[in-house]
């Protein structure tokens, strides 16, 4: 279940427009893949594909782990 919610959140971030389905799709993949334990260690009291998590994981974003800033910097998230 918790593997469907952490979709939901990837589904939060694509506020960032893509040039294709497929560039969308492979960023996502690396950013649920990179992000995970990132997401359950500072942010996952918050709702999935809410505002309060992209402010979350913003504020947090330097404890997340490298592996999840490189894939999330690679998806237009500064």
């Amino acid at each position: 279940m918790k593997s469907v919610f952490f979709g939901l959140l990837i589904a939060g971030f694509t506020a960032v427009s893509f040039a294709g389905v497929a560039s969308a799709d492979a960023y996502t993949k690396a950013i649920r893949a990179s992000c995970k334990q990132d997401y359950k260690r500072h942010c996952s009291d918050k709702t999935i594909g809410s505002k309060q998590l992209e402010v979350c994981m913003r504020q947090k974003r330097n404890s997340l782990s490298k592996t999840c800033q490189s894939a999330l910097k690679a998806a237009g998230y500064r």
